[in-house]
C-alpha cells in the first residue's frame, strides 16, 4: 500500500502542473517513510465527461484518493496525508491561480478483514536493488 487514484478533468490535463502530478504524488508518498516501494500503485486518469460547479467549461478538477492498509495510528496517517496534500497544493497553486480549479484529496484506510493480496513485487524489487 498505498493505492493511489488521481483523476483530473480534460481541461486541465495538458497543463504542466497536471502533467507533473503523478510523479509528485508518488514521490510524496515515498517521502512519508511509511509505504514500501513494492506496495505503491498509482493510476492517473483524465476524465472526459464531467460537470464541475456551475457547469462552466473552464472549471476544472483534480481528485486524489490514497488508500492505505489497515493498522497505522491516526497521527501517522494524518502526518502522511498532510505531507502528500501539502505537495499537491504546492504543485497545483499556480494552476489554481490561472483557472477555476477544485482539488480534493482523501486518505482512506482499507478493511483489515476484507483486504486480500496476491503479490510478488516486493521480492522482485529487492532483487533488482541487490543486483544494482
Amino acid at each position: 500500500m498505498p493505492h493511489i487514484w488521481i483523476e483530473c478533468s480534460r481541461n486541465v490535463a495538458a497543463e504542466p502542473e497536471a502533467r507533473a502530478l503523478k510523479q509528485a504524488v508518488y514521490a510524496a508518498a515515498l517521502e512519508t517513510g511509511i509505504f514500501p516501494v513494492g506496495g505503491i500503485r498509482l493510476r492517473f486518469q483524465v476524465i472526459e465527461d464531467y460537470i464541475v460547479g456551475d457547469g462552466d467549461p473552464t472549471n476544472g478538477f483534480v481528485h486524489i484518493v490514497l488508500r492505505i492498509g489497515h493498522g497505522r495510528d491516526l497521527d501517522t496517517r494524518r502526518k502522511a496525508a498532510d505531507h502528500v496534500f501539502e505537495k499537491v497544493v504546492a504543485l497545483l497553486t499556480p494552476l489554481r491561480d490561472r483557472a477555476p480549479l477544485a482539488v480534493a484529496f482523501e486518505m482512506q484506510e482499507m478493511s483489515a478483514e476484507l483486504n486480500y493480496k496476491f503479490n510478488n513485487l516486493h521480492e522482485h524489487i529487492e532483487r533488482r536493488r541487490n543486483a544494482a
